[in-house]
């Protein structure tokens, strides 16, 4: 920061005062600045205020937060238990090393088991064939900057009870 008077020149002995708002940034006493995780456009989030004696001044900054690269893929729920031809829904989020979502990223569902079949939306529907399925479930998070996947295991279980057969005791 940088102190000038009115004919443009450098001033010494002000005392400058930092202030940010947290939801932007952060900014020690010194100016020094530290991004926050939330990407944006902030208005007049910095401001410097200078004190020479009586008279106080301000300046105000905007500041620009992009996304980083694509780094993370959260595929929810993890572990999924669904009944025989029964029904979930699974979500995706592209994410970038600050939690932030990659918004030109692209997501893709897809099976890898015969667990059941599941549409672009994530909307899973079991096959009725119960067993524990690893990674049944496949998600694939494709941006400019590359692609990264996940997978879920996905546990099927019997349906209920429907009839029970006898088979005749055996004749002697």
């Amino acid at each position: 920061m940088l102190a000038i008077d009115e004919f443009g020149n450098p001033l010494t002995n002000i005392v400058t005062t930092f202030k940010a708002d947290i939801s932007a940034c952060q900014i020690d006493a010194f100016g020094g600045f530290t991004a926050g995780a939330g990407a944006g456009a902030y208005v007049n989030v910095v401001v410097v205020e200078a004190t020479d004696g009586a008279i106080l001044t301000n300046a105000s900054a905007h500041v620009r937060i992009d996304l980083g690269s694509l780094k993370q893929l959260l595929l929810l729920p993890e572990n999924a238990t669904v009944q025989e031809d029964g029904e979930a829904t699974f979500t995706a989020s592209a994410l970038d090393g600050w939690g932030d979502v990659v918004d030109d990223a692209i997501i893709g569902f897809d099976r890898a088991s015969d667990a059941g079949r599941i549409d672009p939306k994530g909307h899973f529907v079991a096959a009725v064939l119960a067993g524990v399925f690893r990674g049944a479930v496949k998600v694939v998070a494709s941006s400019s900057d590359g692609s990264i996947a996940a997978a879920s295991d996905v546990n099927v279980t019997h349906g209920a009870i429907d009839h029970v057969l006898m088979s005749h005791p055996p004749q002697n």
